[in-house]
């Protein structure tokens, strides 16, 4: 019986140490987990982060100056509809 006791004893022993080894393992996932997690989070702030610069210092000013044209070519349409609708005459003479 004083056998039996000392075997489940180092079994005890034995089952606690590699509990801890498991828990210093899963503490290490969780964390490994939580940086990688910041990291995609930063990731994607970063680039939604330079789109819209890029969008705000560069494209925008495209983007305005083709929709004066735009804006400006609408006027012309007008003006040449109203030209040829006149028989082609100019309408200041």
């Amino acid at each position: 019986m004083d056998q039996e006791i000392e075997e489940l004893k180092e079994l005890v022993r034995q089952n606690t140490k590699v509990v801890e080894e498991t828990n210093k393992i899963v503490h290490g996932m969780r964390r490994s987990a939580r940086w990688s997690a910041t990291f995609r989070v930063v990731w994607w702030l970063a680039i939604v982060g330079v789109t819209a610069s890029i969008y705000y210092f560069y494209l925008a000013p495209y983007f305005g100056a083709l929709q004066q044209f735009f804006e400006n070519a609408t006027g012309w349409e007008a003006q040449f509809v109203n030209f040829f609708g006149q028989g082609g005459q100019n309408p200041q003479e």
